[in-house]
């Protein structure tokens, strides 16, 4: 349960606030349930939603979207860093001897082919590229890695050679899949290892290097084909036409990129492909581990055969939530994770069903429950303690922009990613079709967080859980 949570003023937000809705549900979607349904009629509602959810839309087909990282270029430390190099590896043999910091061209004698470049950058001594080689090469660990994060679905990707200043990645050797379900950009953070860190700290101490944000284009690349009637002049001006109504689609291909919040640029490929299977099944996917087990059924950690992503797979009984009369409730947590886009929920990625049960695929978001980390440190700081909370009241507005109350806040479910981000989970008490002045009165959440006028009994509005969030935050 690794976090970037040291450089929190330095780390990159994966994307604007702001929610981005898809399609209003239809009216058979939207129409509410019976509170004591049948057998035959829950199942046909599940049914009918599960179908409505999972048409494509016209905006984006679904499919696979292709990473590969190549190579980064003119990273640097801030001189507070600089000086922490400079200062933990002084006393290594020859770290700062001109034969041991070779450039990128001296280096690529020792790569693969695939790696090298003809006109690599010449790197410097000291500061980023402090650390000591081993017959000119430096260790991995020594060198930057990147952090791919692609709707909540983060992978570490270690750069194989070069130096901490332009190193290498694996480049067209290696590339990471991801699944896309909906329009959203690709963040990438690059960080280095802290050689001061503090024994244990993982990789919260480690050095926030730069972001960079790419806004891929979801469609196979189309061909310019060209006029054989049209002259030359005319040929190549409608090719360039062609290439720059292509770009401003998106990137398709590598590009270099400069970093934010940092000195440099790396090279990044994106590529997609459609997927056309329309439906998923359990032999789609490759179970792990067993994450957590209820009344309704399991959470499951699994992973996605095709792309390698892992996710969290909950499995519902169809005839437990039909017998308990939850149809409405589950149905609720579906729709609301189908048509909300935030970066600060965990979002559906899939969801189908067999014969017996519903399952609902998620984004497995892998830095741990808030409350682990408040049970470890007892007390955040400040500055901690303000980021969660911004974050989550991002959250908590976007759900009530869209007429829905949670209901069910506590820090159990506010997951963190890698980068300490916070994630909402677990929709399966939330309410739609909230108004601000509409009143509820079931009774649910966690008693040391429930508002007084859910306690007397006297029915609700979405204003509670503005009580349960500053009840919440001050014990943080």
């Amino acid at each position: 349960m690794e976090t970037h949570l040291a450089p929190l003023a330095n780390t990159f937000s994966r994307s604007s606030t702001a929610s981005s809705p898809k399609a209003e549900p239809s009216a058979d979607e939207g129409a509410p349930l019976s509170k004591t349904p049948t057998a035959s009629s829950s199942t046909s509602s599940i049914a009918a939603s599960e179908a409505t959810a999972n048409q494509p839309t016209d905006s984006l087909k679904p499919g696979i979207l292709i990473v590969t990282l190549h190579e980064g270029k003119g990273f640097s430390l801030s001189p507070h860093y600089e000086q922490v190099f400079n200062s933990h590896y002084q006393s290594s043999s020859g770290s700062y001897s001109a034969s041991m910091r070779p450039s990128s061209s001296s280096h690529a004698s020792h790569i693969p082919n695939s790696f090298a470049h003809p006109m690599r950058p010449q790197s410097t001594s000291g500061g980023i590229n402090a650390a000591p080689t081993n017959h000119g090469r430096y260790s991995t660990k020594h060198l930057p890695y990147a952090l791919l994060d692609f709707d909540k679905l983060q992978v570490f990707v270690d750069s194989v050679s070069g130096t901490p200043e332009n190193p290498l990645w694996a480049g067209d050797n290696t590339s990471f899949k991801f699944d896309v379900s909906r329009v959203t950009d690709l963040n990438v953070q690059v960080y280095i290892r802290n050689p001061a860190a503090r024994p244990g700290s993982g990789r919260s101490d480690d050095i926030f290097l730069g972001a960079c944000k790419i806004n891929p284009r979801f469609e196979e690349p189309r061909r310019f084909v060209e006029d054989p009637k049209a002259s030359k002049k005319e040929r190549e001006k409608a090719a360039a036409a062609f290439a720059q109504k292509e770009k401003q689609l998106g990137q398709l291909g590598s590009e270099w990129i400069d970093l934010q919040f940092g000195t440099g640029s790396i090279k990044i490929g994106v590529s997609f492909v459609e997927n056309r299977q329309r439906s998923l099944t359990m032999a789609d996917f490759e179970l792990l581990k067993v994450v957590g087990k209820g009344s309704f059924g399991k959470v499951m950690q699994v992973m996605k055969r095709d792309t390698g992503r892992i996710y969290a797979m909950k499995t519902i009984r169809k005839a437990h939530i039909i017998s308990r009369s939850e149809v409405e409730h589950t149905l609720a947590e579906r729709s609301v994770l189908s048509q909300i886009s935030n970066p600060f929920i965990v979002p559906l990625k899939f969801s189908f069903q067999s014969p017996e049960k519903l399952y609902l695929v998620l984004a497995f978001v892998n830095g741990g429950e808030l409350f682990h980390h408040l049970q470890r440190e007892q007390r955040f700081d400040i500055n901690r303690a303000r980021f969660y909370t911004a974050e989550l009241l991002c959250a908590l507005e976007c759900l009530h922009g869209f007429k829905v109350i949670y209901r069910d806040l506590k820090p159990e479910n506010i997951l963190l990613d890698y980068s300490g981000h916070i994630a909402l989970c677990d929709f399966g008490l939330c309410k739609l079709g909230m108004k601000d002045e509409d009143r509820t009165n079931t009774f649910c959440g966690t008693p040391e967080y429930l508002a007084p006028e859910l306690l007397l009994g006297h029915g609700y509005t979405k204003a509670v859980e503005w009580w349960t969030f500053e009840s919440f935050f001050t014990r943080c």
